[in-house]
C-alpha cells in the first residue's frame, strides 16, 4: 500500500487516495509496469519530471516527484525533498530491508574496489560462510557469480534492495557490495546497513563530478558515515582503513565505530610483508592479532598485496580466519579485467587491466616493467566526462615506466575521441618521447590493439590499460561492442597463422 511505503520517507505533501496496492516500483518511464509506483529521479542529463505522463499511460498507479506538484494528474502523487534519496528509501521498505537481516560489507576507495570484494567473498567463502557479491563486473546472489550488465559500478538503489532481498532468501550470510562515490553522492546505497566499510586509497579522479578532491574525499568518507546508522547485528560494526593512505584519516574521522588499519607499514594492525612476487604471482607473511599466515596468491604485485590486506581484516570480522585466507588464495583466480593475462602461445606477455587513473597505471606499468626482460608496451587512453587534468598524469605515469606507448580511445563517451588523444600525446611529446618511435597515436582502439600485437617482440610485455572486461564502448550516442581480450586473441591468431 502506498501509505505504508512513503511512512519511511521524508514527505512534503500528498495529492490523492495513498491507500491504492503497489505492485513495484520503477524509475524508467520506459520500462514501467501496471500497478506500479513511478518515482522520478532528476539525472546529470534528464529531469525524471519530464516523463511522468509517459509513466501513467503505461500503467504507473501513483507518481513521487520532487516539488513543484505536476498538475492534473489522473493518479496520487506524492512530493519529496530528494527523489534520489525516497526511491533508495521506498526499495529498503518495499523489499523488506533486506540489509538488517544479512551482513553487509562496502567497499569503496579509488582503485582496488573490485579485486577487494571479490577477495573478501573468496575469504568468507573458505570460512564456510554463504556469501553475496555486487561488484563492477559481477553481481552473485548466493550462487554463481554472474556478469553485472547494470553498466555502473555500484548499480541502483532499486537493484541493491532487490539482490540483497533474493541474498537473503537464498539463505547468504553475508555480502560486500563495491559502493562508488557517485553511488554514495545519488543515494544509491542510502539505507543499506553496513557492518564493516574498507577504504582502499584516494588519487584524484572523477572530479568532473566532484569538483574537488575535498568532496570526493567527502563522499568516499559517506560511507563510513553510514556506519553510524541503522539496527545492530550481531557482527557489530567496523570500519577498515589502509594505514598506507593519508585520506585515512578522513574516513576515521567520519564514523564512532572501532576501527581497524592495515598495510606494508610495520604499525598496522593488518600487517603485509612482501616476500617474493612475479608476474605469476606473489607470497607474502600477514601478521594479525590473531597469528601469522604465509600466503600465496596467483595476483602479482604489491598492490594486490593491499588488496588482500584489506580484505582479510574485513573478513576476520565475520569469523574468518588467516588460514581461511591462505585457502581461498589457494584457489581464487583473478578477477576478469583485473591485470588478467592473455596466453595464445605467443613469445610475449599480454595483460588487460581497468587501470585507467594515474596512480593504477603508475603502479601496474612498473609492476610489469620490474618483470620484463624485454620492452613494455602501454596501450592506453581516457574515458571522455573525466577530469582532463589527470590526462598529463596518465601520460607521465606511462611515460613514466613503459619504453613504447600507443595512445587511444578508452569511451569517449560525449567528447571528440582525436581530441583525447591529442591531449594525451601532447604530453608525451613534451617529455620527449617522438611520434612514430615511442609512441603512436591510433584513434580506434581495435586497429590500436592489432598494432600493439604487430610491434611486440619475444621476451616483451604488452598492457591493454582501461577498459579491462569490459563490452561495449560509448562513443557518442552509440554502443559499441568490444571487448580488448577479444580483439587481442584474434590479432595473435592472425599473426600466429601468417
Amino acid at each position: 500500500m502506498l501509505s505504508k511505503l512513503i511512512a519511511h520517507t521524508p514527505v512534503i505533501e500528498t495529492v490523492g487516495d495513498l491507500s491504492i496496492p503497489i505492485a513495484g516500483i520503477s524509475t524508467d518511464s520506459r520500462t514501467v509496469a501496471p500497478g506500479e509506483l513511478f518515482v522520478a529521479c532528476p539525472g546529470q542529463r534528464t529531469d525524471g519530471r519530464q516523463y511522468i505522463d509517459q509513466a501513467v499511460n503505461a500503467g504507473a498507479v501513483a507518481v513521487v516527484c520532487e516539488p513543484p506538484a505536476p498538475s492534473s494528474l489522473s493518479v496520487p502523487v506524492v512530493i519529496v525533498p530528494n527523489a534520489l534519496y525516497a526511491v533508495a528509501d521506498l526499495a529498503c521498505a518495499f523489499y523488506g530491508h533486506p540489509s538488517r537481516e544479512i551482513g553487509l560489507v562496502g567497499v569503496t576507495g579509488t582503485d582496488g574496489k573490485t579485486t577487494t570484494t571479490h577477495l573478501i567473498t573468496a575469504i568468507l567463502s573458505a570460512a564456510g560462510l554463504r556469501v553475496g557479491l555486487l561488484s563492477t563486473v559481477a553481481i552473485n546472489l548466493g550462487g554463481a557469480d554472474a556478469r553485472n550488465r547494470t553498466a555502473h559500478t555500484t548499480p541502483p538503489a532499486l537493484i541493491i534492495q532487490h539482490s540483497l532481498a533474493r541474498m537473503r532468501d537464498a539463505g547468504v550470510t553475508v555480502a560486500a557490495l563495491e559502493v562508488s562515490s557517485h553511488a554514495l553522492v545519488t543515494g544509491r546505497v542510502h539505507g543499506c546497513v553496513f557492518d564493516c566499510a574498507v577504504f582502499t586509497n584516494l588519487d584524484p579522479e572523477h572530479l568532473d563530478f566532484h569538483g574537488t578532491l575535498v568532496n570526493y574525499r567527502a563522499a568516499k568518507a559517506r560511507l563510513f558515515a553510514q556506519l553510524d546508522r541503522g539496527p545492530a547485528k550481531p557482527w557489530g560494526r567496523l570500519a577498515v582503513v589502509n594505514r598506507d593512505d593519508p585520506s585515512s584519516a578522513a574516513m576515521r574521522a567520519a564514523c564512532s565505530v572501532p576501527t581497524v588499519d592495515y598495510g606494508l607499514s610495520r604499525d598496522a594492525t593488518v600487517h603485509g610483508e612482501v616476500l617474493h612476487t612475479s608476474l605469476d604471482g606473489t607470497t607474502f607473511r600477514v601478521r594479525a592479532p590473531d597469528g601469522v599466515e604465509t600466503i600465496h596468491t596467483l595476483l602479482p604485485g604489491r598492490y594486490n598485496v593491499l588488496n588482500w590486506l584489506g580484505a582479510i581484516a574485513a573478513a576476520r570480522h565475520f569469523g574468518a580466519t588467516l588460514a581461511d585466507a591462505r585457502r581461498a588464495a589457494e584457489e581464487f583466480r583473478g578477477v576478469p579485467g583485473r591485470l588478467e593475462a592473455l596466453r595464445c602461445g605467443q613469445p610475449f606477455h599480454v595483460f588487460i587491466d581497468f587501470a585507467h587513473t594515474p596512480q593504477a597505471l603508475a603502479a601496474t606499468s612498473a609492476l610489469l616493467k620490474r618483470h620484463t626482460s624485454g620492452r613494455l608496451v602501454v596501450l592506453f587512453g581516457q574515458a571522455g566526462g573525466r577530469d582532463i587534468h589527470n590526462r598529463a598524469r596518465m601520460a607521465r605515469a606511462v611515460a613514466e615506466h613503459a619504453d613504447l606507448a600507443i595512445v587511444t580511445t578508452d569511451d569517449p563517451y560525449d567528447e571528440d575521441p582525436a581530441t583525447i588523444v591529442n591531449d594525451l600525446a601532447k604530453t608525451l611529446e613534451e617529455i620527449g618521447w617522438r611520434e612514430g618511435e615511442r609512441f603512436w597515436r591510433i584513434v580506434d582502439r581495435v586497429a590500436a590493439i592489432e598494432f600493439a600485437m604487430k610491434i611486440a617482440r619475444a621476451g616483451d610485455c604488452v598492457l591493454l590499460a582501461g577498459r579491462g572486461p569490459e563490452e561495449e564502448t560509448v562513443i557518442g550516442n552509440q554502443r559499441i561492442p568490444l571487448v580488448d581480450a577479444d580483439v587481442a586473441r584474434a590479432a595473435l591468431t592472425r599473426h600466429r597463422v601468417a
